[in-house]
């Protein structure tokens, strides 16, 4: 990268630092500095009222300037196929106003506005604007700032930008570690009298916990080979909280629990993914943080957490409490794309407190229960809507990111025949471009 380009402002607030941050170092990779006396021989980006300055003109939309949170008014106009909002006068020198577009939809704006919940309190991708003007499937701040860094490099040559290259990763849920062992003899002994009531064979139950036939969710060895044949990076997150309604998993100190968590760690990175009860419950997530950390014998600094359950900006303002790094929580259940607009790691902006964080976030594209469960998609028509998002990811050098459970690999009953998906995601994201 050559060259440094100047943005002029007469205003300089969080907001827009994190702004021209996430454009300019996160997404483009470009050199810049923010002045009030630019130089006219330099590359300058005028951000201001002010059109005599010079330069690449954006009229700032005000978003960046205010310091509440208030729903804005939003139109969205559409050019060359693409969704453009907080649009620019004629005279700019470029479409949209780039920073705010990008703020509104990284920092998830519309998700601190009044909306309706649904059945577990969450976010429903219907209620946001990506989905409503039907660009869900599109990381519209990569491409918007592309297009910008065209335009910049044809007025001044000297700041180039190279796309970044394009990468993927393959995660898993582990919900249900297993569906017999680990649970003990009540558990299974009520398991089976449900089995038997219901016309299950109950011998499958009995087999496995005598330790003569595998478990039907103990998937683990066919993931690695499956992982290690494409070449794909792989991270597990465990669950180490108590049994609820909502949380199957046995005790971490189940020995057969152990083991899966000892061995999966030695070979890949692994994270914490908190029990639902544990929502909004900091003290509680504290614990089951220190109780898989007790097993996998290091500290653990990345979360999903369960049933996708985000709050903002308390979920994540907890999450800082206790020390975590990263989180892999942004995306939808019932919609796959991209939650905040994006398609590779960004910091966390606390809305609330007016903060840029360190905080990662790592937005992923589609889980697999949002095409089997949600959308009730074939998999053949769950193949077709993948390879879209990986061809929209690879356009604009940003990191695939997909969720699994290795229940959903079991291939049996309505999950029969993904395993075929599984592969299919893997081999498409190896392809080079």
């Amino acid at each position: 990268m050559e060259g440094i380009i100047q943005i002029y402002t007469e205003n300089v607030t969080p907001r827009l630092t994190y702004s021209l941050d996430l454009i300019f170092k996160t997404i483009l990779n470009i050199s810049y500095s923010i002045t009030s006396d630019p130089d006219p021989l330099q590359p300058l980006i005028n951000y201001s009222d002010n059109r005599s300055v010079g330069g690449i003109f954006i009229q700032p939309e005000g978003l960046l300037f205010e310091s509440d949170i208030r729903k804005q008014d939003i139109w969205v106009a559409h050019l060359d196929g693409l969704p453009l909002f907080f649009q620019q006068p004629p005279e700019a020198g470029f479409f949209i106003d780039i920073f705010s577009l990008a703020f509104y939809m990284v920092t998830r704006y519309e998700e601190y506005l009044p909306f309706t919940r649904d059945e577990h309190g969450r976010f429903a991708a219907e209620s946001s604007l990506a989905y409503k003007h039907s660009f869900i499937n599109k990381p519209i701040v990569d491409i918007w700032a592309m297009r910008f860094a065209r335009t910049i490099s044809i007025l001044y040559p000297d700041i180039m930008y190279k796309k970044p290259a394009f990468k993927s990763l393959l995660t898993l849920d582990i919900d249900q570690p297993f569906a017999y062992r680990g649970k003990g003899i009540f558990r299974n002994l009520i398991g089976s009298i449900v089995d038997i009531l219901k016309g299950r064979k109950a011998s499958e139950r009995l087999v496995c916990i005598a330790g003569r036939d595998k478990d039907p969710y103990d998937t683990y060895d066919y993931i690695s080979e499956t992982a290690r044949k494409y070449k794909c990076k792989v991270k597990y997150f465990f669950t180490a909280g108590r049994m609820s309604k909502y949380d199957k998993n046995p005790s971490p100190s189940r020995p057969c629990y152990r083991r899966l968590i000892k061995k999966l760690s030695s070979e890949n990175t692994i994270g914490l993914h908190p029990s639902y009860r544990s929502n909004n419950d900091k003290k509680l997530l504290l614990w089951e943080k220190s109780r898989l950390e007790k097993v996998a014998g290091f500290q653990i600094d990345e979360v999903r957490k369960h049933f996708l359950l985000l709050d903002f900006p308390q979920s994540y303002q907890d999450l800082i409490e206790i020390g975590i790094k990263a989180d892999y929580t942004l995306g939808f259940i019932r919609e796959a794309g991209f939650r905040a607009g994006i398609a590779r790691p960004f910091k966390f902006y606390d809305l609330v407190n007016e903060l840029a964080t360190d905080l990662t976030l790592v937005p992923f594209q589609y889980t697999d229960g949002t095409f089997q469960q949600h959308k009730r998609l074939t998999p053949k028509d769950a193949k077709k809507a993948i390879r879209e998002l990986i061809e929209e990811t690879r356009a604009v050098g940003g990191l695939f990111v997909s969720v699994w459970h290795n229940t959903s690999l079991a291939n049996s009953n309505d999950w029969k025949g993904w395993r075929d998906v599984f592969e299919y995601t893997l081999k498409e994201q190896m392809k080079l471009v």
